[in-house]
């Protein structure tokens, strides 16, 4: 029965993995077109870890499709404030079917979540059956 228990949660481990990395493949394969947007805002966010208060940055852009304005919150954070200076020009491509959507040009693809919940719901599996 212990078995059964863990195979169920290491295949929904798997799941929510692929759902994630699914979902950022497909932000990066719609959002082709290139433009500038330029930051707005940083976005202070606190993480406490091991007792240590961490501070991040997540840069607020604006930029413009054909005529209208948009402003949108990254999806990644940065601990290093000096890299996205407020009012500085950025490189974004939009998904020309939803301006909303943007991917930042130049950022690597983000694996590390949706690889997380991939390796631990395989572990999980592959030690139910050892």
């Amino acid at each position: 029965m212990g078995n059964i228990f863990f195979l169920v949660v290491g295949i929904l481990l798997v799941d929510i993995g692929l759902l994630l990395l699914t979902a950022k493949a497909m932000a990066f394969i719609k959002c082709t077109v290139p433009t500038n947007a330029t930051v707005i805002k940083l976005k202070k966010e606190y993480i406490h870890f091991r007792g240590v208060k961490n501070t991040y940055y997540r840069p607020i852009v604006k930029y413009s499709v054909d005529g209208k304005s948009y402003t949108e919150e990254a999806y990644f954070r940065t601990r290093r404030k000096a890299k996205y200076p407020v009012d500085s020009q950025i490189n974004i491509c939009y998904n020309p079917k939803k301006p909303e959507e943007i991917r930042f040009s130049g950022r690597a693809f983000p694996l590390p979540m949706g690889l997380m919940f991939l390796l631990m719901g395989t572990a999980v599996i592959w030690f139910c059956f050892i």
